[in-house]
C-alpha cells in the first residue's frame, strides 16, 4: 500500500475517454467557457498507460503557471517527478452536488510540471495538445461507474480539500487512511453506507426456472448495490414500474432487474416499466443479469443525454422495439 497519496479534482464525466458520447461538466471557468478540458482523456489508455491531467494552482516560485508541489509528498524541491504515488481523482456531481471520488491511479508517477503528450498518442483536441501531470499503468487505474461514486470529499478550508484542484491531504491523516482502506481493501466508509431511511438470453419458458432466475438476478443486483453502500428496498410485488430502489445519502435510483439464463441480452419490459423508464430517465437503471444460474454477469444501463441512448459502462447500447398487443374476446 502506497504511503504517498494525492487528490486531484477535475470536471465530471462518465468515461473520461473523450467527448464522443460523453460531456464534461464543471472543472473550472476554462472548461465552462470552452466545453472541454485536459482531463477528458484521463482514463483513455495509450500503449498500456494512462495519462492524467489536473489544473494545479499557479506557483510563481518556479516561474511556471502550473506546479505540483512534490515536496509535500516527500520529494526534494529539486525533484521533477515522484513515483509510487496513489492519485485519487475527484469531481463534483452535477446532479446531486458534492465532490466525490471518481477513480484512482495506483503506483503512479507524478510530475512537478506539465508534460507534453506521448508521441503518436493522438492526445489532441481542436489543435490543442492534451498533456499530463500524472501517469500510471493501465492495469493500475480504476474509473468508477457513476453509481459507484459514493465516497465524498469535503471542500472546506480547514483540514479538507478547499478550492484548490490539488490536495496533498497532509492535514487529514484520518481521512487518508479511510480512502486507502477503500482503494486497497475495498472497505466502504461507514458514512456512505445505508444512506437515509427464444434467444439464449431470452425469457425462460419454464415457469419454475424463470422464477429462480428472477430471484437470483434480484439478489445479485441487490448485493452489487449494497456493496456500494446503497440501502435497498424491494417493490417487486407493488407493480410500481421497477423492482428495487437503491438509496444513499445523495441519490435514489429506481432499479428494474431482468434475469437471463444465457449470454445474449434479449428481454421484455411491461408497459408500466417502459412508461417509468421513459418518465424518469435520470434515475432509472435497467439492470440485466446474464448467465444468472451459472456465472452471473451484470450490465447496468443508464440513459445518456449525450447520445440519447441507454448505455452500459462498457459502451453496450440497448435498443427498444415497441410491440403492439391486443386483447381478444367473444
Amino acid at each position: 500500500m502506497s504511503e504517498k497519496l494525492i487528490f486531484c479534482n477535475t470536471g465530471w464525466m462518465d468515461f473520461y475517454k473523450g467527448l464522443t458520447n460523453d460531456t464534461i461538466v464543471g472543472g473550472g471557468k476554462y472548461v465552462d467557457s470552452v466545453g472541454w478540458g485536459g482531463e477528458m482523456l484521463n482514463f483513455k489508455s495509450f500503449d498500456n498507460n494512462l495519462y492524467g491531467y489536473v489544473q494545479p494552482k499557479i506557483d510563481r516560485k518556479y516561474n511556471n503557471p502550473s506546479t505540483i508541489k512534490l515536496e509535500k509528498l516527500g520529494a526534494s524541491e529539486t525533484d521533477e517527478s515522484l513515483s509510487g504515488v496513489t492519485v485519487v481523482w475527484t469531481a463534483t456531481d452535477p446532479d446531486n452536488g458534492g465532490t466525490y471520488i471518481i477513480g484512482w491511479y495506483k503506483n503512479a508517477t507524478v510530475y512537478r510540471h506539465y508534460q507534453d503528450p506521448p508521441k503518436n498518442s493522438k492526445r489532441r483536441y481542436k489543435n490543442n495538445s492534451l498533456g499530463y501531470f500524472v501517469t500510471a499503468k493501465n492495469k493500475d487505474g480504476k474509473r468508477l461507474a457513476t453509481d459507484e461514486r459514493i465516497v465524498q470529499v469535503q471542500r472546506q478550508k480547514k483540514n479538507w480539500m478547499g478550492q484548490s484542484n490539488v490536495w496533498y491531504a497532509d492535514n487529514n491523516p484520518e481521512f487518508v487512511k479511510v480512502v486507502k482502506d477503500y482503494i486497497f481493501k475495498g472497505i466502504i466508509p461507514s458514512k456512505v453506507k445505508g444512506g437515509s431511511k427464444g434467444k439464449s438470453g431470452a425469457r425462460q419458458s419454464d415457469p419454475l426456472k424463470r422464477i429462480e432466475v428472477e430471484k437470483k438476478a434480484v439478489l445479485f443486483v441487490t448485493n452489487y448495490y449494497k456493496k456500494l453502500g446503497y440501502e435497498i428496498q424491494s417493490f417487486e410485488k407493488d407493480n410500481v414500474g421497477w423492482d428495487l430502489t437503491a438509496k444513499n445519502n445523495k441519490t435514489e435510483l429506481k432499479l428494474e432487474v431482468k434475469g437471463l439464463s444465457g449470454v445474449s441480452i434479449s428481454t421484455e419490459l411491461t408497459p408500466n416499466e417502459f412508461k417509468n423508464l421513459k418518465a424518469d430517465k435520470k434515475f432509472y437503471r435497467l439492470c440485466i443479469v446474464t448467465e444468472t444460474l451459472t456465472k452471473p454477469k451484470l450490465k447496468v444501463f443508464a440513459h445518456s443525454y449525450d447520445n440519447n441512448e441507454w448505455t452500459s459502462e462498457d459502451g453496450t447500447i440497448i435498443k427498444f422495439e415497441e410491440v403492439v398487443s391486443a386483447r381478444i374476446y367473444v
